[in-house]
């Protein structure tokens, strides 16, 4: 998928469908035993202590999206740690003007979970996107700029994956294939035969992995350049990497024969190291604080809150120009770090903008001054609606 040559990003809400969370339903998952919740659509707010259970909550409808979720656990880490049982998390969502029965659950002795939609079972979780679009944003993801280059990866992957339905199979495709490489290096038995034709497989899908996170950043960095609201700082995103500056210089034939030039050449190298030391795996992502000029990792830890908020506000947007439908957007306690002004500025957005919204918190007042949203009060495992 190209979009960002000859792409006019249409930010109008007409004619968009807003996937929405009808209703929920916790079984043995994390700390909940049974758990329901029925929402309206509008945003919500749950508030109660730390220890209540308001990230599992928001950590289950995560599973919505392909993956592991927000805190990429372990499917065998989310059962209750008191019950044997199996556990579930269920949904009623509506997604254009459709009802949809979404089901996901892990069971015994099982690595992977179970996914149904509308009582059948689907093979693998690439059917999720087709159904509702998920975003969110997290206190561990403050970090990013200062954290690894594999964190940043997976960060800009995630998003990237909303964008085009391809983009996380085909990274589990080129890590599956990258396994094999480094296992035939460590068994010391190569096969040169064999290894063409498995760098052969590992080019083409990582030239679609390079062309995603290109069309996607360049895309992303036009909606970033319309937010004018001069509360956000400006973010400008780049990414770097082997294959990316190929793609970014050559048509996709010439990059993936260099590519796989690129592999053939390496093998001594990557023999002795017993890993695959270039790749689609080694790219890193740059972000900038345009005003400023200066790199995010040098922001004072306010200012990176703010730009990545920036950036999860962008891709919201960014997502429906193109898809004509907004995710639903999911915050674990994030508005309490933001000043007054800043809140006041992302719920307006929010409400232009229509998406679903589900937040989380301690302190109330927090919500309180945000205007027409539900306020729910989590407390023992159960909730009350205080507004």
């Amino acid at each position: 998928m190209k979009l960002s040559q000859d792409t006019n990003i249409d930010l109008e809400n007409s004619n968009k469908s807003f996937d929405q969370i009808k209703s929920l339903k916790l079984i043995n998952f994390r700390s909940h035993s049974d758990f329901s919740l029925s929402l309206s659509g509008k945003p919500l707010a749950i508030i109660g202590d730390n220890g209540a259970g308001k990230t599992n909550i928001l950590e289950a409808i995560s599973l919505l999206s392909p993956g592991r979720g927000m805190r990429n656990s372990k499917f065998s880490e989310m059962v209750k740690d008191d019950n044997s049982m199996p556990w579930g998390v269920n949904f009623n969502i509506l997604s254009n003007g459709k009802n949809y029965e979404v089901s996901s659950g892990l069971r015994d002795n099982q690595k992977g979970r179970d996914i149904k939609i509308n009582s059948k079972k689907v093979s693998g979780s690439s059917a999720l996107p087709e159904i509702i679009l998920l975003s969110w944003l997290t206190p561990s993801m403050d970090q990013i700029f200062n954290e690894t280059p594999s964190y940043r990866r997976r960060f800009i992957d995630r998003l990237c994956a909303v964008y085009e339905k391809n983009h996380t199979k085909n990274i589990k495709i080129y890590e599956k294939l990258m396994a094999e490489r480094n296992s035939s290096f460590k068994s010391k038995v190569l096969d040169n035969v064999w290894l063409d034709a498995l760098e052969n497989q590992m080019s083409d899908v990582s030239i679609a992995i390079a062309e995603t996170r290109l069309t996607f950043i360049s895309d992303l960095n036009k909606v970033l350049e319309t937010n004018l609201d001069p509360v956000w700082p400006r973010a400008h995103l780049e990414i770097y990497g082997f294959v990316e500056n190929l793609v970014s210089s050559w048509n996709s034939g010439k990059a993936k024969e260099m590519l796989c030039n690129e592999f053939k050449n390496n093998r001594e190298r990557d023999f002795f190291s017993k890993r695959t030391n270039e790749g689609v795996h080694r790219s890193d992502l740059l972000v900038n604080e345009k005003n400023k000029k200066i790199e995010a990792k040098k922001c004072s830890t306010g200012e990176q809150k703010s730009l990545l908020m920036g950036i999860i506000l962008s891709h919201l947007e960014l997502v429906s120009s193109f898809k004509s439908r907004y995710p639903v957007l999911l915050l674990d306690e994030v508005l309490a770090h933001f000043d007054k002004i800043r809140r006041k500025s992302f719920f307006k957005q929010i409400q232009e903008i229509g998406s679903q919204i589900i937040m989380t918190g301690t302190d109330i007042s927090v919500f309180e001054e945000l205007g027409d949203l539900e306020i729910y009060h989590l407390n023992n495992k159960k909730v009350t609606d205080i507004r």
